[in-house]
């Protein structure tokens, strides 16, 4: 199973506040807040750490269809970033998640499998053959595949396994 999930930057910036009071505790744990607090570059980190767990639940909801809202239940237990790329593990309901994050100076992209060696097997597919399931999961009508799909502003990523 696969999510993804893009950041436009420049809208984040302009539309969102993360530093108003309560938004870090709604949606990070403690040690979230942490590398947010650590970090030289707080913004992005926010975005990193978001983009992650926005990434997640859409992974999970291939595994089990459990529409909701629950940010702090998807914990980042480990983050390490080098070369504008994030590798971390995650964890939602007892399940461990694999994530890889491409930051850019205009997006961050994020991708989480639930296996690590599957995030070397991920490739772009385009928007013409998307179609949905009877859950309304998307998937490419091409090559029958499931799908993940993210578009923030300006930017949009479809991705599959590679076949």
């Amino acid at each position: 199973m696969m999510g993804n999930d893009i950041v436009d930057l420049a809208l984040a910036k302009r539309e969102s506040n993360w530093k108003r009071k309560g938004y870090l505790n709604k949606l990070f744990t403690e040690l979230e807040q942490n590398y947010i607090r650590t970090d030289k570059n707080q913004d992005i980190m926010v975005w990193i750490l978001w983009s992650l767990k926005e990434s997640t639940y859409k992974a999970y909801q291939r595994i089990q269809i459990n529409r909701g809202f629950y940010p702090q239940k998807i914990k980042i237990k480990s983050l390490e970033i080098k070369d504008a790329i994030a590798i971390s593990t995650l964890e939602l309901f007892g399940m461990d998640f694999f994530g890889k994050t491409t930051i850019t100076t205009d997006w961050i992209h994020s991708i989480v499998t639930t296996k690590f060696s599957h995030l070397n097997q991920i490739t772009e597919v385009t928007p013409q053959c998307i179609k949905k399931d009877k859950n309304s999961l998307p998937y490419c009508a091409l090559t029958n595949q499931s799908i993940s799909i993210s578009h923030h502003g300006a930017y949009q990523k479809i991705i599959q396994f590679k076949l």
